[in-house]
């Protein structure tokens, strides 16, 4: 039984192949006949004209003139409303769409009053239309030589000029009840493939270009720069796959979508550019002071974008689709609206938090405004713990709203994830207690990142906290990775300040009093020191003898610096000392030496 199954589905299989192979083939003979019958159908076409009352010769003329000079006054009306407003990218887009509909306006209410004859004004106002978007489209890449990709700007917009050229005259023969076989050379060799040729010349001769601009902001060897390496690549074959798809209806006799799958392309070519220029504005936004918010809003935009342009070819695509199996269109539109809507309030609390994040930057220890310094340190330990949990919580949030506005019941999964939650935790008792005993240590503030400290098994400056362990760099270069439940007692030795003591032997009968005197003018030369000054809390002075040790004196002195900085004050003082009492005869006298004796 299953061997007689799988013969039916092979040749039900190779019968479907078969009928499609035979239309594909009918369809080509007859595009082929009526190609090589085109001219019959040119001298109808024109001979139809000429008994229908026009010149063909005074309306060609009066169709290339009417589309000169609806796309002369879209660049015009377009120019002087930028020139006037200075307007950014954004509303410069703005401009040449409402320079588009104005021109079309005013074309429609030129031609209502002044042609009676509904098909020629119908003609006449295809014309415009194409004209005032090619324009909006193909001037502002034609323009500014200056940049460095004009030349890559300039080849698409040859492309899209052609194409337009090809549509206009597509448009008038539709208009006027052109042959089949005529419409279908026009859009064939006069759109299609000159679109094609040029935009994958453009994109293939100017790849390099192509790569470096979608590439803005991304590291070497990230996803984004791989992308862009293969954008030129796609998008030849995006277009080719296009014209062999407007080929195949034309061949198999459905009725073209050439005009939607134009619009497509266009939104598709777009999209990776429009996107990058709308990073530009956000990272701008984020440069300068107090643009967080700014910043989050040019990002949220860029998903804007990229949904609308993927709501336009649901549009053009999908829904003729959810038509055919009887699913509602406004019921799928209301639910992709309160998705988007959604979407949109994560992403921007997305974007937020990760600029904050950004603006997190690690102060040293020794910055004269304490408090400031205290406040970025521990942001920058805790914050990227938090913006994980946030990220996590964001996504969790977002995730099970949109599993509720399709309908589906998130209670039984909510619980099951409760119940693996709480198995894990009993299972890992040792993780839970270093996960715990993190989060109790960054509440008290024991320790931040690039403070040194040391625990009970390890020594060196944080360099990275995680949810359950804190890794160590000690001075020589190994790092310690100590998980929070192991850490025990802890020193920091980088809080606020720290008091360095140092002791000096001299001989047993210099004049104390005249040391004190001469540390405290070492101390006031080291106050003095701009380079010094900002670390030292407390001057260096003298506290007097602390010992008499086998005939010498042992003299005590300290300062108060803060903490970190003290190294270099600890230097500049002892080579002060040695080169003060020197000058003043004084003798510093070495450790004296036990030297065990033998017997006999």
């Amino acid at each position: 039984m299953a061997a007689d199954s799988r013969t039916d589905e092979l040749e039900a299989a190779s019968g479907m192949l078969h009928r499609f192979s035979t239309l594909i083939e009918n369809g080509l003979t007859t595009r082929l006949s009526g190609w090589l019958s085109s001219r019959t159908a040119w001298h109808d076409f024109i001979q139809g004209l000429e008994t229908a009352g026009y010149s063909p010769a005074l309306l060609a003329l009066g169709i290339v003139a009417v589309c000169l000079t609806a796309a002369a006054a879209t660049a015009a009306l377009a120019s002087t409303i930028i020139g006037r407003v200075k307007a950014r990218p954004l509303l410069s887009a703005a401009a040449w769409f409402a320079s588009a509909l104005l021109v079309v306006a005013a074309s429609w209410v030129l031609l209502l009053s002044l042609v009676t004859d509904p098909v020629l004004r119908r003609a006449l106002l295809n014309c415009v239309v194409i004209s005032a978007l090619a324009t909006m489209i193909c001037f502002p890449l034609s323009t500014g030589r200056r940049s460095i990709f004009w030349r890559w700007r300039r080849d698409l917009a040859v492309a899209i000029g052609i194409a337009a050229g090809g549509l206009v005259v597509l448009a008038c023969l539709r208009v006027w009840n052109a042959a089949d076989p005529l419409r279908d050379l026009f859009a064939t060799f006069a759109v299609s493939l000159p679109f094609t040729i040029l935009v994958a010349a453009a994109y293939l001769r100017h790849r390099g270009l192509v790569t470096r601009v979608l590439s803005f902001g991304s590291r070497a060897g990230s996803l984004r720069r791989k992308l862009a390496a293969l954008w030129p690549g796609l998008v030849v074959a995006v277009v080719i796959a296009a014209f062999l798809f407007i080929q195949l209806d034309l061949t198999i006799g459905r009725p073209t979508r050439g005009g939607l799958l134009l619009l497509s392309l266009l939104l598709v070519l777009a999209g990776p550019h429009l996107d990058v220029a709308i990073e530009r504005r956000g990272w701008q936004a984020v440069r300068s002071q107090g643009g967080e918010l700014t910043g989050a809003l040019w990002r949220t935009f860029r998903i804007v974008v990229a949904a609308s342009i993927l709501a336009v070819l649901a549009t053009l695509w999908l829904l003729p689709i959810l038509d055919v199996v009887g699913i509602p269109r406004g019921t799928v539109l209301m639910k992709a609206g309160e998705i988007l809507m959604l979407v949109l309030v994560i992403a921007f609390c997305w974007n937020w938090v990760a600029i904050m994040a950004a603006r997190i930057r690690p102060q040293t220890p020794g910055d004269p405004q304490v408090p400031t310094a205290m406040i970025g340190t521990r942001l920058t330990t805790v914050g990227p713990l938090l913006v994980g949990l946030t990220k996590a919580a964001l996504l969790t949030l977002g995730a099970l709203t949109v599993l509720v506005m399709l309908g589906i019941n998130v209670w039984p999964l909510i619980t099951g994830l409760s119940i693996f939650g709480l198995a894990i935790g009993l299972g890992s008792q040792t993780l839970v207690k270093d996960v715990v005993a993190g989060l109790f240590f960054l509440v008290d503030d024991a320790f931040r990142q690039g403070e040194y400290i040391e625990t009970s098994g390890a020594k060196g400056t944080v360099e990275r906290i995680s949810l359950r362990s804190v890794s160590l760099r000690h001075p020589r270069g190994p790092v310690a990775t100590i998980p929070f439940g192991q850490i025990g007692k802890i020193q920091n030795f980088s809080r606020e300040w720290v008091i360095e003591k140092m002791m000096f032997r001299v001989a047993l009968d210099t004049d104390v009093e005249a040391v004190r005197k001469l540390f405290k003018k070492i101390g006031q030369e080291i106050e003095a020191d701009p380079d010094l000054n900002p670390d030292l809390l407390e001057p260096f002075k003298s506290q007097g003898i602390a010992a008499l040790e086998e005939g010498t004196l042992v003299i005590r002195a300290k300062y108060k610096a803060r903490a970190g900085r003290q190294f270099q004050i600890r230097k500049a003082i002892l080579s002060k000392v040695r080169i003060t009492l020197a000058e003043n005869g004084i003798k510093l006298v070495p450790k004296p030496l036990h030297v065990p004796q033998m017997d006999g």
